[in-house]
């Protein structure tokens, strides 16, 4: 439990203020154009891969206290089913963190693929004389990356997750042999 515990902590960690910085420096330095509900939605996401970094800390602490039991230590006995309510939780943690950055993720492309196509028609050399041309910007773009690095994020802390359950015999019908 510990090895996957800081295995899903840096990896969420690191992913999660990866992510964080990208959309700051992209929001910095860019103007949206249209719905702002990707930006709201990739924070959501970013803001759940932080929980979820606190979440599988916690996992670090349940199994210092398995090992101090374990050890006999006088502390008190850490139950099977505390340890498999505390991994599904972060599973939910890290599912409605997904869900969020995908949404994020499908509307910002949407937005991206619109830009593109309005600005199909625009004839290149005479952008100034167009009044509704909004060029897609590397900037626009680096808001993708920030989406991605967080739904990684996710996948990676929810990946150790479903292998701390599957250990602990709740995977019904998932037991893998190593």
């Amino acid at each position: 439990m510990r090895r996957f515990g800081w295995i899903g902590f840096w990896a969420q960690l690191t992913l999660s203020v990866i992510g964080a910085v990208i959309l700051l420096f992209s929001v910095a330095f860019t103007s949206l154009a249209g719905p702002r509900a990707s930006l709201y939605l990739t924070l959501v996401g970013i803001l759940a891969g932080f929980l979820s970094a606190f979440w599988n800390y916690g996992y670090l602490r349940t199994a210092g206290r398995m090992q101090d039991f374990l050890d006999g230590a006088d502390v008190a006995k850490v139950r099977k089913q505390s340890v498999v309510d505390l991994v599904t939780r972060g599973v939910l943690i890290n599912v409605a963190g997904l869900g969020a950055t995908l949404a994020g993720v499908q509307a910002l492309v949407g937005t991206l693929v619109a830009k593109t196509l309005s600005n199909a028609s625009v004839n290149p050399f005479m952008a100034s004389a167009a009044a509704g041309y909004n060029p897609v910007l590397a900037l626009d773009v680096f808001l993708v990356q920030a989406a991605t690095n967080t739904l990684l994020g996710h996948f990676c802390s929810m990946a150790c997750s479903l292998w701390l359950l599957n250990v602990l015999g709740e995977g019904r019908g998932l037991r893998f042999q190593v």
